[in-house]
């Protein structure tokens, strides 16, 4: 091996090393200044928020140092585990408790679109997932709904409610309450129709859907 290339390549090697050294290095800094400010509590109206635009995967596993301080600033789906063998569908939370009693499917001679959940009145409805709400008001055959624009980027219908406790615009986390069961519109007695209509608005089967995501109403 001549001297050139002798020097070269430790010279190469010296390279790549210094290279890792601050690669380390930064990721040592970014865990210790997480760390400092997770021990100095923000003032009370301080509110740290990622860019909308950030997409974080779920399932998020952070050293301990850290962790308090990401779920301050992350929103919870980013902890909610993913679903098993299928690392980039989350789980969902139930909409409402209650019994089933109604599915997707013909139904009088007609398509039923939803899945149908009785409780009674004033029965707390969450969302399912992180979202944005769509519409909440009046709606027919429905007297009232809440739609909810999903992280997957399909929208969940909420129909038959009593109270809305949303407005459109507003961003929701999942398992937060959003209204309550209702009787209003067509409804033979209180309960939650729920559908699920994907990117291009057709009406999917909610309980697949649902059933994809861990949940089993």
């Amino acid at each position: 091996m001549n001297a050139h290339h002798s020097t070269h390549t430790r010279t190469r090697k010296a390279v790549r090393a210094g290279a890792l050294v601050a690669f380390v290095g930064a990721i040592g800094l970014a865990v210790g200044n997480a760390a400092q400010a997770a021990a100095q509590p923000a003032p009370p109206a301080a509110k740290i928020a990622l860019p909308e635009s950030v997409k974080m995967p779920a399932g998020l596993v952070l050293p301990p140092e850290v962790d308090k301080f990401a779920r301050d600033i992350l929103p919870p789906s980013v902890f909610t585990p993913a679903v098993p063998g299928h690392p980039g569908i989350r789980k969902a939370v139930k909409p409402v408790s209650g019994t089933v009693t109604s599915g997707y499917g013909p139904r009088w001679g007609t398509n039923h679109n939803g899945v149908d959940i009785a409780n009674k009145i004033g029965t707390p409805i969450y969302a399912v997932t992180d979202g944005v709400v769509l519409e909440s008001g009046p709606a027919s055959g429905f007297g009232q709904w809440v739609r909810v624009k999903q992280d997957d980027g399909t929208t969940g219908v909420f129909g038959h409610v009593d109270q809305s406790f949303v407005r459109p615009g507003q961003h929701v986390t999942a398992g937060q309450k959003i209204a309550t069961v209702g009787n209003r519109g067509q409804s033979t007695g209180p309960h939650l129709h729920y559908e699920v209509w994907d990117a291009n608005g057709k009406k999917i089967n909610p309980q697949m859907w649902l059933n994809q995501r861990g949940v089993h109403p």
